[in-house]
């Protein structure tokens, strides 16, 4: 195993980006056992495969038997396989981040400076995505959520108070808010921010708070316009969340 080879052979592992960090985008395929995984991928109207070739851990060659790896059930971060040391988020993560922490090491090479307690984010600020945003917030009151494109945006006023579910609320800093900045909602690659244990329920939370309205139909209808709750509250980080994976990735089955 990999992870398991670089944690013997390293005095201190980093986790490095959101895939190593939380699971990032593959960590999706958690939602699905990993028979569907394959099936999705080699037996779909857009696929083809007329032949049903699927693909196999092992196979015949004139040169002998070759293995390729197995689909687990279930994807996990670095931390859920080897004892990790140090966290570094992104997806990925910024330049300046990664020159600050390189400096950092130098500095602590020259005797100059000590390195953080174990366990520690680096590469990172200690708020949300929302504190580095220079976008004007008033009082949050959303009647309807959009999505951003086609919409007139006002370039000054916070997204999520324009209805646009922005993840900034929840998310750590350490971009620029280079998205909200751009007029681009924050999806959250930085991660979770500083004590948020959840970052889905954090986001949920969040956005449930500024719904202006008390019927539960309408509140049904407003939250209706996040066309896919998953991608929005968990994109980055599935795997490394409570939640996980979803009952059918539990299924211990292997292809």
């Amino acid at each position: 195993h990999i992870a398991k080879l670089l944690r013997a052979k390293s005095q201190i592992l980093v986790a490095f980006g959101s895939c190593a960090n939380e699971g990032c985008i593959p960590g999706l395929a958690n939602l699905s056992n990993s028979h569907e995984i394959i099936t999705t991928a080699f037996n779909t109207v857009s696929t083809d495969n007329p032949n049903k070739i699927y693909p196999q851990t092992s196979y015949n060659m004139p040169e002998g038997e070759i293995h390729i790896p197995t689909i687990y059930p279930v994807l996990k971060t670095l931390d859920q396989v080897v004892d990790v040391d140090y966290y570094m988020p992104g997806c990925p993560p910024e330049s300046h981040q990664i020159a600050a922490v390189i400096d950092l090491v130098i500095q602590v090479l020259q005797g100059k400076a000590e390195l953080p307690p174990k366990g520690a984010v680096i590469g990172a600020g200690n708020s949300t995505v929302c504190d580095e945003c220079t976008r004007k917030r008033n009082v949050k009151s959303i009647t309807s959520f959009k999505r951003i494109f086609g919409q007139p945006i006002d370039p000054e006023l916070c997204l999520l108070e324009q209805g646009i579910p922005c993840n900034g609320i929840a998310t750590r800093s350490g971009c620029n808010a280079r998205c909200p900045t751009a007029g681009a909602q924050c999806i959250g690659c930085y991660g979770p921010a500083e004590g948020v244990v959840d970052y889905g329920a954090r986001l949920i939370t969040g956005f449930a708070s500024v719904i202006d309205s008390k019927d539960p139909d309408e509140i049904d209808r407003i939250l209706d316009g996040i066309p896919d709750p998953t991608g929005q509250f968990y994109r980055f980080n599935l795997a490394g969340s409570l939640l996980r994976a979803g009952k059918s990735a539990w299924n211990k089955e292997k292809v």
